[in-house]
Formats: C-alpha cells, structure tokens, sequence
C-alpha cells in the first residue's frame, strides 16, 4: 500500500479526484453573499509597501497588476472557503484567529502613553528588576588544599599575620605569594555575577560580608583557600528613572497589555454560559475545571 502512494501518477489522480468532489458540492446556480470585492486605494498601498520592502524597489505596471490579481484571488478562495465551512473545527485557523483577537486588544493598550508618575509607580514595584549591581576591586591569595593537605590553613593564617603586621600597602605585589591560579589574582570593579562565576558563590558570600579594608580570610572557595584585601566595595542600587526609562517603557507597557488582553477577554467572557457534559466527578482534574468555573456556568 505505501509504494502505491509513492506514485507520482496515483496522488495526482487522487487530489484531482478531491478537488472535483469538493468542486461539486459548490451549485452551479450559487452566487456568493457579497459578490463585489472592492480593492481599495489603501490596499493597493499596502501591497505596493510591501513588495518595496522585500524587494528594495518599486514594482513595474506589470508587477502591481500581478500583486492586484494575487490579492483578488485570495479573497475569493478566502471567501469560497468560508462558503464552504472550511474554517470549522480547523485547529490552526482557531488559532489564527485567537492570536488576531489578541493582537486586537494589544492595540488598544498600545495607544496608550504611560505618564511620568505611572513609570515611577512601576520602577518602584520591581526595583529588583533595575539594580545596578555591587562591583568589588580585590586582590587574593590562593593556597591550594589538594596539594596542601591540611597545612594549607596553618600557611594562610600564617601569611595572614605576616601581612597585617607590615601593614601591606595597596600597592604591594602579592602575585608571587601562595599558590598559582588559572583565575586572576586580583579583581577590578567585578560584578557579583561575575566573581560568582569565577570563584563561586561561597567566595562571593564570604566577601559579601567582609565590612573593612585590610586582608581577611582565609575563605573558602571549589579551589581551595584564599586571603583577600578588599581594595573597593560599591553597593548596588535601584537606577534612576532616566537611567532605564526605555526599558521601563517596554515593561510597563508588556504588563499593560497583558492587563488589556486580560479584560478584554473577561468582558467577552460575561456574554456566554459555559457547559461541560458529562465531567467525570471523581477525576483530579475534572475537580479543578468545575472550581475554575464561574458561578455563571452549569456543569451538567
């Protein structure tokens, strides 16, 4: 039966044999509702645009004709198809359509402009959306546990002292000191992300809670251990309005739509009584349909 339907010869007969059934249910007296199709000054437009648009240029006489005629055809098969009831109970065109319905309230919410006190209110609502991260200048120094053993505490408390003692200055060297590292010895205005994604997030907790310049540790990171002499710590904060004001635009606006789209739906929802027949009592999920319906609807 496949290497039947691989014949070439065999298909074509088949779709042909389709089309005129479908071709006959059409009578020949039949006469569609609205028989004009009026191709306005606007659409020709629109067709025009879009043809430049794709294909960098205007189009010849020839081409806007043919771009006409491919319009006509399409609201006639468009119309036809109807005619016919193709659109029921199509998935796709159930779909397109919804989405159409959606497009037509995002419209609506697009008209809209947020005022200056609306993107304040918002900015304020989700500020940990606009942070400005914490950023660290450090510099460390590694000693690592799995050549070290258990010496590698006695080494860094040791050079801990040591270093505080002198009173290291800012600009000392310590790339020499301890153990060699593929990650950096010291840091400058890192982010949180950042450092995390270098030495871990007990590393950028430990360091988190360091509150004083001068050398600290050892903490711990995945490589081993560290002794680290902040050098800067700026704290994060919320961007002002101006700062982010285009992304906030696109946010505020995102959550206006969805509101639109929201109520737009609840409106139309009040126009019609919902029936489900035969709902299974006893099944988990057929519980969670009749508590989600309103009080409007009948569960038979």
């Amino acid at each position: 039966m496949k290497k039947l339907f691989k014949e070439p010869l065999l298909v074509f007969l088949l779709l042909g044999g389709a089309i005129f059934a479908l071709y006959q249910q059409i009578p020949n007296d039949y006469q569609p509702d609205n028989a004009e199709i009026m191709v306005t000054e606007g659409q020709i437009k629109g067709l025009l645009e879009r043809f430049e648009k794709v294909r960098q240029r205007l189009p010849s006489e020839e081409e806007e004709d043919g771009l006409i005629q491919n319009y006509v055809r399409e609201e006639i098969l468009y119309r036809e198809a109807l005619a016919l009831g193709l659109d029921k109970d199509d998935g796709i065109v159930r779909r397109r359509l919804n989405q159409k319905m959606d497009f037509l309230s995002e419209d609506l919410a697009s008209l809209v402009e947020p005022s200056e006190q609306e993107l304040q209110v918002y900015l304020a609502k989700h500020q940990d959306d606009y942070l400005k991260p914490s950023r660290f200048s450090f510099r460390q120094i590694y000693f690592n546990t799995s050549k070290r053993g258990e010496s590698a505490q006695s080494a860094a408390l040791s050079l801990l002292a040591k270093l505080k003692a002198e009173d290291t200055s800012d600009n000392t060297s310590t790339d020499a000191m301890g153990d060699p590292l593929m990650v950096a010895h010291q840091f400058e205005h890192e982010t949180e992300r950042g450092i995390q994604r270098a030495l871990g997030a007990d590393f950028l907790k430990a360091l988190g809670e360091i509150d004083t310049r001068g050398w600290h540790g050892p903490i711990s990171s995945g490589f081993g251990l560290h002794l680290v002499h902040i050098d800067e710590h700026t704290a994060g904060k919320v961007f002002e309005l101006n700062e982010v004001r285009e992304q906030v635009i696109r946010d505020w606006s995102a959550q206006k739509r969805e509101q639109t789209n929201k109520i737009f739906y609840q409106n139309l929802r009040k126009r019609y009584t919902v029936k489900v027949e035969n709902l299974p009592k006893k099944n988990s999920a057929s519980e969670n349909i009749t508590t989600s319906l309103s009080m409007n609807e009948a569960v038979e």
